[in-house]
């Protein structure tokens, strides 16, 4: 008697721990960005995120849980309507883990890793306009934002990269889709 095939239990796992992260970015937006900025001087301090960033998590959020509606519907599904789903994600969590690289390339060697931040077109005249200390502000800004992006394309790969090794195990195991 051969062993049974946790499918059902893996896609069930699988949509319910895509519910709690999804809505975790929804709820708590904060939570997630806090890893991705730097700390603030002082506990009592809570840090202010651009409004983009927290509505950009929880549109993240929201991704997430729609992703996780075809696995439970495939949970009861026969074997081969679950191979399609999983075919699916994978396709789709190996494309995103590909742009993320390109990303992160596309910034490491073309942008300069963040080197020339800060620095202005025309830094004569806004000496003689007074306002240098506003362009160091917003050169600042704009480094610590690179580097908060740099942070998050790596961490969201770091999150993506375990689901499609184990998508192309699982799928190596052709006898579970049957």
């Amino acid at each position: 008697m051969s062993p049974p095939i946790p499918l059902t239990t893996l896609f069930l796992t699988e949509g319910t721990l895509k519910l709690i992260s999804g809505f975790t970015f929804i709820l708590s937006p904060h939570s997630i960005l806090k890893n991705l900025y730097p700390s603030s001087p002082s506990p009592s301090q809570h840090p202010s995120y651009p409004p983009v960033s927290v509505a950009l998590t929880r549109i993240f959020g929201s991704q997430t849980i729609a992703f996780s509606i075809p696995l439970f519907f495939a949970a009861r599904a026969d074997k081969r309507i679950k191979k399609l789903v999983y075919l699916t994600m994978l396709a789709r969590e190996g494309c995103l883990a590909a742009i993320l690289l390109g990303q992160l390339t596309i910034g490491y060697f073309w942008e300069g890793k963040g080197e020339g931040v800060g620095t202005v077109e025309g830094g004569d005249r806004i000496l003689e306009e007074g306002r240098v200390g506003e362009v160091k502000g917003e050169g600042v800004r704009r480094e610590m934002e690179s580097v908060a992006l740099r942070r998050g394309l790596w961490v969201w790969l770091a999150e993506v990269a375990p689901f499609v090794v184990a998508r192309v195990a699982v799928l190596g195991w052709g006898s579970w889709f049957v």
